[in-house]
């Protein structure tokens, strides 16, 4: 499988690697290109003495020889330029220099540990002039001494100044990018939180960023304009039904109150209760508009988690022990967290009572507690029917009632209500299998 950078680190250092590779490829080929070029012209150089000296097929006596090496060197400027005559035996016949090695035939390359004096590094032809008779030519190939490092210094800092330069921009690049990106994510992250007048922060000079970020900020006020037309139904709904429901309510219990509806005293019982199911229901609905509002989220306090679980616990023991059901809980360690103290116990006892509720005569539930390096996980688990895993996306929006919920009494909004509580807390709430049974967990920021 091919791998992809998908993040901004992981593209700045493949582009990093991929730069470096390449310039180094670049320094390297240059330079050993350079050196090959001066080598070749150096070994024409020598050739065509050598030639000049010694032209092929001449026949010439030692004596021929030495004079045509002393007028080569009276002619020319040979302070790079070095020539030995020799004969069969390695004796020297001609010539202004000595080597401590033999040389082969053919061209060959010298350097400091020939201790040639003057001489740091250089090429050498050596040609067989016949009867043994050996013809050596070479030239220096560095100018000045320590040439050969003289020319890695300026190629690395040649190509050390390119890196660093285009390091310096990609880095700052990176940067410029890197706050961007984190703006908008701050900006989603305020806007999931409840913020929904967040915007991503506009710098001014009309560029591309700029103008990405009025884009989508014209995008989330379309967006929180929907919402709120949406929001604002539902809560203009259940503020103008409350009053009435309220008064109609009212009327019916002081219709029940006389002594003439005694015949039909049931039937008014029978629509209190659903009058006070309405009441009950759209109160719900605005608590759960409030809650996503974001503005409990300024009065949070320190809430000791754990002693709030054993609290409502509690508090739950006695509708349970009516079912002979059993209520355990498991605390490993303190867990304090900053939050709303009384919607956390709203949260605690909605989640508690459906276990209880929706769960048979003598089932178990289980509570959990722990605090770990990603969290607070906070889980009650059941062992009763359960939800579908077809169903819990349905159980979660307001007023979901699964195939189950169906045949008890209840709106659908105990677990949106707990999940925007969670959420609030900047949480998350799962639903999951327990095997047998329903496992509600949530999981809080430390």
């Amino acid at each position: 499988m091919r791998w992809r950078p998908q993040t901004l680190r992981g593209l700045t250092i493949a582009f990093l690697a991929l730069f470096l590779t390449v310039t180094a490829a670049a320094g390297l080929g240059t330079f050993f290109a350079t050196l090959s070029m001066i080598v070749a012209l150096v070994d024409e150089r020598v050739e065509a003495e050598s030639h000049a000296i010694a032209p092929v097929g001449a026949k010439f006596d030692w004596d021929e020889w030495r004079e045509r090496i002393t007028e080569m060197a009276r002619q020319r400027d040979t302070a790079d330029l070095g020539m030995l005559l020799t004969d069969a035996q390695g004796r020297r016949i001609a010539g202004n220099v000595r080597f401590t090695r033999p040389l082969p035939l053919g061209f060959s390359s010298l350097d400091r540990r020939d201790r040639i004096e003057g001489l740091s590094a250089g090429r050498v032809l050596v040609r067989d002039l016949g009867q043994g008779v050996r013809l050596a030519v070479f030239a220096e190939t560095e100018p000045i001494d320590d040439y050969f490092a003289v020319r890695q210094r300026l190629y690395i800092a040649g190509f050390g100044a390119i890196v660093v330069v285009v390091l310096a921009g990609l880095l700052l690049f990176r940067r410029l990018i890197g706050e961007r990106i984190e703006q908008m994510r701050m900006t989603a992250e305020s806007i999931i939180d409840g913020d929904i007048a967040r915007r991503v922060p506009l710098v001014g000079d009309d560029g591309e960023f700029d103008q990405q970020a009025a884009a989508l900020n014209r995008m989330l006020d379309r967006m929180g304009q929907l919402m709120a037309e949406v929001r604002n139904v539902s809560n203009d709904i259940s503020h103008e039904m409350r009053t009435p429901l309220a008064r109609l309510r009212n009327e019916l219990a002081l219709l029940e109150q006389r002594d003439a509806a005694a015949p039909v005293r049931e039937a008014l019982m029978l629509a209190i209760g659903q009058a006070d199911d309405l009441l009950t229901m759209f109160g719900a609905m605005l608590r759960i508009a409030e809650i996503e509002s974001g503005a409990r989220r300024a009065g949070f306090q320190s809430v000791a988690l754990d002693a709030l679980v054993e609290e409502m616990i509690e508090m739950v023991r006695p509708l349970a022990a009516e079912k002979d059901q059993r209520i355990a809980i498991i605390l490993n360690e303190p867990a304090q967290m900053a939050g709303d103290r009384q919607l956390l116990s709203q949260m605690l006892i909605n989640l508690l009572e459906n276990a209880v509720r929706h769960t048979p005569v003598g089932a178990d539930v289980r509570v959990s507690l722990e605090r770990g390096q990603a969290g607070i996980r906070l889980a009650i688990a059941d062992n009763g029917p359960g939800i579908a895993a077809d169903q819990r996306a349905l159980a979660m929006r307001r007023f979901g009632r699964t195939d189950v919920s169906r045949h008890h009494k209840g709106h659908g909004l105990g677990l949106p209500l707990a999940d925007a509580i969670v959420r609030l807390h900047r949480g998350t709430l799962t639903l999951e299998d327990a095997g047998p049974g329903l496992r509600i967990v949530m999981t809080f920021p430390i």
